[in-house]
């Protein structure tokens, strides 16, 4: 656990797109940091984790992936009886980022298999936007993916089961845990939480928006709802105390927890690392190798060893 705590705070403070990969720490009774903590540190490889080989195969299983996610958006809209409402919904927010990082992931593995990088530990140019884009989508997609299932099965299903609603409430959040953690072996970094929470407080921001503009509910207006809110537990003019509790819940409470849960996730499988970055200084500074012989020291003082 204090390893792992020492990882946590490391990613802390590195960059928010931080290749690094950071082995925990072997316990040494030395006061001094030795080289040994650089040797536990190596770097993603860009085109080996986005665009890994055999590429055939996982191409063909990203495409798999978006395509399957893709059908269930468009089978999402069609049945919808107001499909100018669609993008009113929690689940169908969290959904557009679920297609935008599998059609993303897609992309990527096909670019860098035919433009693959000079320097694949180093984010820079089109394909570090590339790289950043698809991480920040995987980011936000898996943790939201996952409360807004945990919301649908906990405060919404009315007992009817339904293909479409299940995949969009769990069956498209395991795709791209598949894809994300497994396939391309992306790992989520501490300081990415705050996309997530993003993402959250623009949501919860549209239904305050919309429940005191006089946007309306069409589901309403043809008898399906009572009520013109959203969701019945976001309905911040009938229940401002519940919508307000329930937001504090899900900022402060659920997404941390969750993130924390997706974050250990995408640790477990062994990342794709570039085979030359091991022991090599990833942070530059003042060089410490001078051999013997090479800087004279001033008479009549002693060489300090530190």
């Amino acid at each position: 656990m204090p390893n792992c705590c020492a990882v946590f705070r490391r990613e802390l403070k590195s960059p928010m797109f931080d290749l690094a990969e950071h082995s925990p720490p072997k316990s040494s009774t030395n006061n001094v940091a030795s080289a040994s903590e650089t040797n536990n540190t190596r770097t993603l490889h860009i085109e080996k984790t986005l665009s890994p080989r055999p590429r055939l195969p996982y191409i063909g299983a990203k495409l798999f992936v978006a395509a399957w996610i893709v059908s269930i958006l468009a089978m999402s809209i069609i049945k919808k009886t107001h499909r100018s409402f669609w993008l009113a919904y929690l689940t169908h927010w969290g959904y557009l980022f679920v297609t935008a990082y599998a059609l993303m992931s897609v992309f990527s593995a096909v670019y860098l298999a035919l433009r693959p990088p000079k320097n694949p530990s180093v984010l820079e140019g089109g394909v570090g936007v590339l790289f950043k884009t698809t991480w920040v989508l995987l980011a936000v997609a898996v943790p939201a993916e996952i409360v807004i299932t945990i919301l649908y099965w906990v405060l919404l299903f009315d007992g009817n089961v339904v293909y479409v609603d299940v995949m969009m409430h769990g069956g498209a959040m395991i795709l791209i845990i598949l894809d994300g953690f497994f396939l391309s072996r992306l790992p989520l970094r501490a300081k990415q939480f705050i996309f997530v929470e993003i993402f959250s407080i623009c949501y919860l921001l549209w239904t305050v928006i919309h429940a005191y503009s006089g946007i309306g509910n069409p589901y309403k207006d043809d008898g399906s709802q009572d009520d013109d809110a959203i969701y019945d537990s976001l309905a911040w003019k009938n229940d401002t105390v519940k919508a307000l509790r329930l937001s504090l819940m899900l900022v402060f409470v659920a997404n941390p927890i969750i993130y924390l849960l997706c974050r250990l996730v995408s640790r477990l499988p062994t990342k794709r690392l570039c085979e030359d970055c091991e022991g090599q200084q990833l942070f530059k500074g003042p060089s410490t190798e001078n051999n013997v012989g090479d800087e004279e020291t001033p008479e009549g003082n002693e060489a300090v060893v530190y």
